[in-house]
């Protein structure tokens, strides 16, 4: 594409003026000390194809097919800039504010100024708030995104976090295996502490769930739920992990958090209900000009 290096100016002089960081999701390179950059990579499918019709179409058919190309380009380069930016504050990289994405499309390349605090995603897991302290569900969402991302030693895993309300959700679940946790120091079981998060994925593959106090001390590994899921309503598709972590959050104060073995989706659970849905097909590659949180 012309003016490439005319587009990127564009971009860091636009971020100038704003006083936001750049997320870039493009094989484009942006050289500037001016302001921060984050790299990005995103497996969101783009659209394609819809100028290469099937035979000849009429002027009026050709613009209306450039107007949709247009539209969903635009949302397929907003939704980038989204996911990257839910990323971005889930790893400590951004704290809130405004970016600024730059997409590269097949075609295009779109320049998109996303306000963090309006994310829909980054506001409910804000919310979640009145139940959990937020440094513990991120650090658990951290956990997530990787068992998410990478499995364990290559296999994918699926498995679940209930946070707060300790002793209700103890009192309604009970050990399917003997508790790894029991009996350490409160240092070594501190969600807080990104050292313990290995020892946290390995025991995240264990049958049933890990429970975790108010305070980001794992209690348990490997409980069962003891709850009745029957008239507990979840997407077409999800299993009984996902159910019985719906029903605890019904039937306690608890903030749940599942990750789906199939496909990586991290979901939150509140009152029942899936609050937030996440799918992790953005990752975060680089990052210059930003101390993480």
């Amino acid at each position: 594409m012309k003016d490439v290096e005319t587009i990127i100016k564009a971009c860091i002089d636009i971020a100038k003026s704003i006083d936001a960081p750049i997320i870039c999701l493009s094989n484009l390179t942006v050289e500037t000390d001016e302001v921060p950059v984050i790299i990005a990579a995103s497996n969101m499918l783009n659209v394609d194809g819809l100028l290469s019709p099937a035979g000849p179409i009429s002027d009026r058919e050709q613009l209306l097919r450039i107007s949709s190309r247009m539209a969903s380009e635009g949302e397929t380069a907003e939704e980038q800039v989204s996911d990257a930016g839910v990323v971005s504050y889930i790893r400590g990289v951004l704290a809130g504010g405004r970016v600024v994405g730059l997409v590269e499309l097949p075609d295009a390349i779109s320049i998109v100024v996303h306000d963090l605090e309006e994310n829909p995603v980054i506001k409910e897991i804000m919310d979640c708030g009145d139940r959990v302290d937020m440094r513990l569900l991120v650090s658990v969402l951290n956990v997530a995104f990787d068992i998410a991302s990478f499995g364990r030693e290559g296999v994918s895993i699926g498995c679940a976090f209930i946070i707060g309300d300790v002793e209700e959700v103890m009192h309604r679940s009970h050990q399917l295996v003997l508790n790894p946790y029991y009996g350490h120091k409160r240092e070594e079981c501190d969600v807080l502490d990104p050292s313990t998060w290995e020892a946290i994925k390995e025991f995240a593959q264990l049958d049933g769930v890990i429970v975790i106090d108010d305070g980001g001390i794992v209690i348990a590994a490997g409980r069962y739920l003891d709850v009745d899921a029957s008239e507990i309503s979840i997407k077409q598709g999800l299993g009984a992990r996902h159910a019985a972590v719906a029903a605890i959050t019904r039937d306690t104060q608890a903030v749940g958090v599942a990750v789906s073995q199939t496909g990586g989706t991290i979901r939150i659970f509140k009152d029942g209900i899936a609050v937030v849905e996440i799918a992790p097909t953005t990752k975060i590659t680089g990052v210059h000009g930003i101390d993480a949180r």
